[in-house]
């Protein structure tokens, strides 16, 4: 079974090399792909949540006054 992915892109041809070079099918690529992408995210929010709070506590400490810059 062959899935045409000739109309998403780069996408489709960056699935298709994958296949290819694994000889995995595209559909277990795709989902790998998007299983990895997700994780990646999920860190990608975690750490952007982390700086802002970090970034608040120290904008608070600096408006109580217990750093000076």
């Amino acid at each position: 079974m062959r899935f045409d992915l000739g109309h998403i892109g780069a996408l489709g041809a960056a699935l298709r090399w994958g296949s290819l070079h694994t000889g995995l099918p595209v559909i277990l690529v795709a989902a790998i792909a998007l299983v990895v992408s997700w994780r990646i995210f999920r860190r990608s929010v975690r750490f952007v949540v982390e700086v802002t709070i970090a970034v608040a506590l120290l904008l608070v400490a600096t408006r109580i006054g217990w750093i000076h810059w």
